[in-house]
């Protein structure tokens, strides 16, 4: 079994539930999200991404739970009931990547959110309300563990991620921080939570343009 095949049946069966019938909700919810490209800037909030992953998205609903989206198949499941996480609120969506670590600890890592509710109640920024990628990590830090840390399973399983300035985020390429899994880049928030994006860096090279001498 490869590497791919094997994270793709812990997806399946640790965090997956029974698989759902598609409603034009989930399915518009699916299309919004999109990881683009962009070119690297300093003071960006930037993480990693394991070079083996599964990115997807935890959404709370008012009808049906917790629901996972496979970003790339489109196909959504209900969250497991082993992991025990509480209902979600209805339209908050998680965005992460689902890896394997080098023991083969299976981790669902977030980076990001949408919708989430404000820190305190004299938040200036609400819920439906625009915020920066800045004060939607901290609405992720302070809403992570309200949900993902009642359990030993759940504590073991999520992950909240280191997310920080582009320029710091580098030295995980650089190999110097060790998250317990192979690092395969980077992905920047922007403005709009669900659409990411991996920096890429370029480089024009100094040219030297010599002067031929004519020789007729």
């Amino acid at each position: 079994m490869t590497d791919e095949q094997r994270l793709n049946l812990y997806v399946r069966t640790l965090l997956c539930g029974v698989e759902c019938m598609v409603t034009q909700d989930m399915d518009n919810i699916t299309h919004s999200f999109k990881c683009g490209v962009s070119s690297s800037q300093d003071g960006r909030m930037t993480t990693w991404v394991p070079k083996k992953c599964i990115p997807v998205l935890l959404v709370g609903t008012s009808a049906r739970g917790n629901l996972v989206i496979l970003c790339k198949s489109g196909i959504y499941y209900k969250l497991s009931s082993a992991l025990e996480i509480p209902p979600l609120p209805p339209g908050v969506i998680l965005i992460g990547n689902c890896t394997l670590d080098y023991d083969d600890t299976f981790k669902l890592l977030f980076y990001d959110g949408h919708d989430l509710p404000p820190v305190s109640s004299t938040s200036t920024t609400g819920v439906g309300q625009k915020c920066s990628s800045t004060e939607r990590y901290e609405k992720l830090r302070n809403f992570f563990p309200r949900y993902f840390q009642g359990s030993d399973t759940a504590r073991s399983t999520f992950v909240l991620q280191w997310v920080g300035y582009y320029e710091s985020a580098c030295a995980f390429l650089a190999g110097d921080i060790n998250v317990g899994h192979e690092v395969g880049g980077l992905v920047s928030t922007t403005d709009d939570a669900m659409k990411p994006t991996r920096p890429v860096r370029v480089q024009v090279p100094n040219i030297a343009i010599k002067r031929f001498r004519n020789l007729e």
